[in-house]
């Protein structure tokens, strides 16, 4: 038998097991990931998400302190956890209190790989040195076409300037210091706005150098879903949602795109930088255009902890206003897995949360066992996506 043959039953087998795991943890309900929102504050507008607008309910003086997730980073060390996510809104509005605590993660646990996602606008030459030296493992930089098309969607002129400006800061930080970390990635968000011009970024992410990219389609909570989706009398309010015109491609527009991502995979010799399409490789024509998503079970709901600003809980961080608890009040040993958790769990078990219907999220995430293989096994004998 071949090397390369022993190696590809050796790399099945280990995605088998990881998948495996994952079922277990799903099943124990034990919490394997973190997703820590440091602000709803944000610098962008973002023609896709109304995150920023929560922010204008609440006062930020009530945000969490550092010692406050410090104390809650020293609950969970213990547990399973093998990746956090500093999450925002823009985190770095906060830089105080999310770079010092990234190096308080890796100070605990090492083994615990932290991300960061940041649509750049604040990252300067000492903001660069500051997160390459705080252990950071992998920062995701929001690109979502050329110059005018990503200033149009991130609602703010000179965002695309500040990003290109942020990258080097980066590069140049992890030369100085002579660091592998953080993985520098590039989120580039397909939507109606940049359908056609978003794959005119790849020369540009190229010629600076960048790790990789991933091309992930846009998310649309539908208002029926969530007029739909009612626990315990309260409505959730998920951030992406449709404000004036869709962001979903239309049929036309989707079948371009399948043929675009399609063009760069057959293209990805010619580039250093991995790129990522199995976001969209994933996604039907049909779920394109309507905005749904195929999943079977939540995932996220059952192994990922989801904290707000202010120290709540969340059933899902899409469904934000459900609160499980408080960590500044009880410890998480009297939150996760509590009645509020249960009931949110088995209405989702039994379909009661319509929404799920479009959590973009859960491509990613919330892909069962045989989805899992079967994707797998499609998109490596074929090349291809789901309709290209």
């Amino acid at each position: 038998m071949s090397k390369t043959i022993n190696n590809k039953i050796k790399s099945l087998y280990n995605f088998v097991k990881e998948l495996l795991l994952r079922d277990l943890d799903y099943l124990s309900i034990r919490p394997t990931r973190v997703l820590l929102f440091m602000t709803y504050r944000c610098t962008s507008q973002c023609k896709m998400c109304t995150i920023w607008k929560r922010s204008k309910q609440v006062d930020p003086k009530v945000e969490l302190t550092l010692n406050d997730w410090k104390n809650f980073i020293d609950q969970i060390v213990k547990e399973k956890i093998q990746v956090i996510e500093i999450f925002g809104g823009d985190s770095l509005l906060r830089k105080d209190v999310t770079i010092p605590l990234i190096k308080y993660i890796k100070q605990k646990n090492e083994k615990i790989f932290v991300d960061l996602p940041t649509n750049c606008n604040l990252i300067d030459k000492k903001t660069a040195i500051d997160i390459v030296n705080s252990g950071l493992d992998r920062i995701y930089v929001s690109l979502d076409g050329p110059i005018d098309t990503h200033d149009r969607i991130r609602g703010k002129k000179g965002t695309y300037n500040r990003v290109e400006k942020a990258l080097k800061y980066l590069i140049e930080a992890k030369k100085k210091l002579n660091s592998y970390t953080p993985m520098i990635m590039i989120n580039c968000t397909v939507s109606k706005s940049n359908i056609n011009t978003f794959e005119k970024i790849l020369p540009f992410v190229e010629k600076i150098g960048i790790d990789g990219i991933d091309f992930e389609y846009v998310g649309e909570f539908k208002k029926v879903n969530i007029k739909n989706t009612t626990l315990n009398n309260i409505n959730p309010t998920p951030f992406y949602v449709k404000v004036g015109k869709s962001s979903l491609v239309n049929k036309q527009e989707a079948i371009i795109l399948k043929k675009k991502i399609n063009e760069i995979k057959k293209s990805t010799d010619d580039y250093n930088t991995i790129i990522s399409t199995k976001h969209i490789d994933s996604l039907k024509i049909d779920d394109l255009i309507k905005g749904n998503v195929p999943n079977k079970k939540c995932y996220i709901c059952h192994t990922m902890l989801s904290i707000d600003p202010y120290g709540n809980v969340m059933g899902c961080f899409h469904y934000n206003n459900y609160i499980l608890g408080n960590i500044k009040k009880d410890p998480l040993s009297l939150i996760w897995r509590n009645s509020k958790h249960i009931n949110f769990l088995n209405a989702q078990i039994k379909g009661q949360i319509k929404i799920c219907k479009n959590c973009i999220s859960g491509v990613y995430r919330n892909v069962t066992l045989f989805q899992s293989i079967y994707r797998y096994l499609y998109f490596s004998l074929r090349g291809k996506g789901f309709d290209e």
